[in-house]
C-alpha cells in the first residue's frame, strides 16, 4: 500500500495542462502528478499526497535533462504557483497549449478529430501582464504578507519581482507594499478571530501597456474609517507615477476579488488602454485582458470569424467594457452587447462613443437572463467569451433557440469550452475549428477562439 512519504523511481510519460509531468506507479497504475518534471525525463520521488485516483510527487533528483528544459527566469520558481512552464521552451509551450486543448476537445467535448491550428505565440514571452493582483495577508509574523499562492494553497509566497508582469508594475508593486507597510494596516488571517487593524485582502496595481497610465485598488475587507483612509491616501500619494488610486470595499468570504463599492483615494478612478485603432476607458475592476499586445490579436481574429458572412446583427454576451465590441462593430454590423458586472457594463456605451461608433445597443443585465429574452430574436451571429466556469445552462438553451448561423467562442478555459461545445452540437451545431492563443506565456493558461456552424438539413 502506497502511503505519503515512500520514494519512487518514475519515467514521466508527458504533461497536463498544467505543465505537470505524469507518470504512473503501482500495480495499479496510479496517477501521479509531479510538478517541475518533464517528459522522457526519470527522476526519484516522493510522494506527498495519496487521493484515491492520483497522487502528487516532489522531484527529489533527476537522471538527466529533456532537450526542451531550460533554466526557470524567476528565483521562486517551483515555490509560487504562477508560473509552471518557465523550465520549458517556449516553443514546446506553444505546442503543449495546442495539444491541451485537442485532448480537451475529444476527451470531453467528444469531437473525434477536431481541427486545431497551431497557437498563436504571444508578442512578449515576459514583461506582459498589465495587471498584477496580490493576496494579502497578516501571517508568519508580518503585519502585511503580499505575494502569490503556492501551488495548491493559500500560503503566500512573499513579494520579490516578478518577471512576467510588466516592468513598471513589478517596480511601482514594491514601492505600494513598501508605503503600505507604513501605514500599520493589516493583511488578514486565514484562521482565528480577525484583529481591528486586519484590513487589506488584496492590491491590484494596473498599467496600460499602449497609454501608460497606472491605477492601483486596495481591496478591504471591511470599510475602513476615516483616519485609515487618511493613513491610505498620505502613504500612497507619495509615489510616482499612478494615475490614481481606489479603495474597493469586499466583506463577503471567498476568492472573488472585488466588492460593489469603491472609494476614491486620489487621482484618477478610471484608466484607458489603446487596442488597434481603438481607445477604452475601464475601472480596476472591469474585466479586461492581462495581455494587451495579444488581445489585440485576439480581437481582430475573433471579429474576422464574426463577420465572415457580413451578418446584419450581431449578440455579443459577456461583453466587458466593450473591447470587442468594437472590433465587431467596426464591421457594419449592429451589436447588442451584454455584460452582467455593471461597474463594467456601464462603460460600453461610453467607449463606443468614443470611438465614433453608433450601431451598438449595450445591456447591463445577468447574461442568463437576457440571453433566455433575446433568444425570440434573430441573429446572423453570436459572439461570446464567458469567465472560467463557462456557458449556464440556460445561456446554452438560449443559443440553441436563438439558432444563429455561426458562434464565434472565446474561451481561458479547455475544459469548459469543451463542455460547452458538446452541449451545442447536441443541438445542431458542428465545430468548424479551433485556434488557441498564448495569452498567458510561462503558465499553462490556455485562451482558444472557436468557430461553430449550424449544421444545416
Amino acid at each position: 500500500m502506497m502511503k505519503q512519504g515512500d520514494i519512487f523511481r518514475v519515467k514521466i510519460d508527458n504533461l497536463n495542462g498544467e505543465g505537470e509531468g505524469v507518470a504512473r506507479i503501482g500495480e495499479e497504475g496510479l496517477v501521479l502528478f509531479v510538478p517541475g518534471a518533464l517528459a522522457g525525463e526519470e527522476a526519484e520521488v516522493r510522494l506527498v499526497t495519496k487521493k484515491k485516483n492520483y497522487g502528487v510527487a516532489k522531484v527529489v533528483r533527476r537522471f538527466g535533462d529533456s532537450p526542451h528544459r531550460v533554466k526557470p527566469r524567476c528565483a521562486s520558481f517551483g515555490r509560487c504557483g504562477g508560473c509552471a512552464l518557465q523550465h520549458l521552451s517556449y516553443e514546446v509551450q506553444l505546442s503543449l497549449k495546442k495539444k491541451t486543448l485537442a485532448d480537451a476537445l475529444t476527451r470531453i467535448g467528444g469531437e473525434r478529430e477536431p481541427r486545431v491550428f497551431d497557437c498563436e505565440p504571444s508578442p512578449s514571452e515576459w514583461g506582459y501582464r498589465n495587471k498584477a493582483s496580490l493576496p494579502v495577508q497578516s501571517a508568519a509574523g508580518e503585519c502585511l504578507r503580499a505575494g502569490f499562492y503556492k501551488p495548491r494553497s493559500h500560503d503566500i509566497v512573499p513579494y520579490r519581482g516578478c518577471d512576467i508582469v510588466a516592468p513598471e508594475i513589478d517596480a511601482k508593486t514594491k514601492e505600494i507594499l513598501s508605503a503600505l507597510r507604513g501605514t500599520r494596516l493589516c493583511g488578514v488571517r486565514l484562521n482565528g478571530k480577525s484583529a481591528e487593524r486586519e484590513t487589506i485582502r488584496e492590491i491590484v496595481v494596473r498599467r496600460a501597456c499602449f497609454t501608460g497610465e497606472t491605477l492601483l485598488a486596495v481591496i478591504c475587507r471591511r470599510a475602513p474609517s476615516s483616519a485609515e483612509l487618511k493613513l491610505l491616501r498620505g502613504a500612497l500619494r507619495e509615489i510616482e507615477g499612478l494615475s490614481g488610486a481606489v479603495c474597493n470595499i469586499n466583506g463577503s468570504p471567498g476568492n472573488f476579488i472585488w466588492g460593489e463599492k469603491s472609494v476614491p483615494l486620489f487621482g484618477k478612478e478610471t484608466m484607458r488602454e489603446r487596442l488597434g485603432k481603438f481607445v477604452f476607458t475601464f475601472e480596476a475592476s472591469s474585466f479586461f485582458q492581462v495581455n494587451s499586445e495579444q488581445a489585440a490579436k485576439l480581437y481582430e481574429y475573433a471579429a474576422s470569424l464574426a463577420l465572415e458572412d457580413s451578418p446584419r446583427e450581431i449578440l455579443e454576451l459577456y461583453a466587458g467594457v466593450g473591447g470587442m465590441t468594437a472590433f465587431l462593430a467596426a464591421g457594419g454590423a449592429k451589436i447588442t452587447a451584454v455584460e452582467s458586472w455593471e461597474p463594467a457594463a456601464k462603460y460600453i456605451a461610453r467607449n463606443a462613443e468614443a470611438n465614433g461608433i453608433k450601431k451598438i445597443t449595450p445591456l447591463a443585465a445577468r447574461v442568463e437572463e437576457a440571453a433566455s429574452e433575446l433568444s425570440k430574436k434573430n441573429y446572423g451571429t453570436v459572439v461570446l467569451d464567458p469567465p472560467r466556469a463557462g456557458c449556464d445552462e440556460k445561456v446554452v438553451a438560449a443559443l440553441l433557440k436563438i439558432a444563429a448561423e455561426r458562434i464565434v467562442y472565446v474561451s481561458c478555459n479547455p475544459a469548459t469550452l469543451a463542455r460547452d461545445i458538446k452541449r451545442l452540437a447536441e443541438g445542431g451545431y458542428e465545430l468548424v475549428h479551433a485556434k488557441p492563443f498564448d495569452m498567458f506565456p510561462q503558465t499553462g493558461h490556455v485562451e482558444t477562439i472557436v468557430l461553430l456552424q449550424r449544421e444545416t438539413l
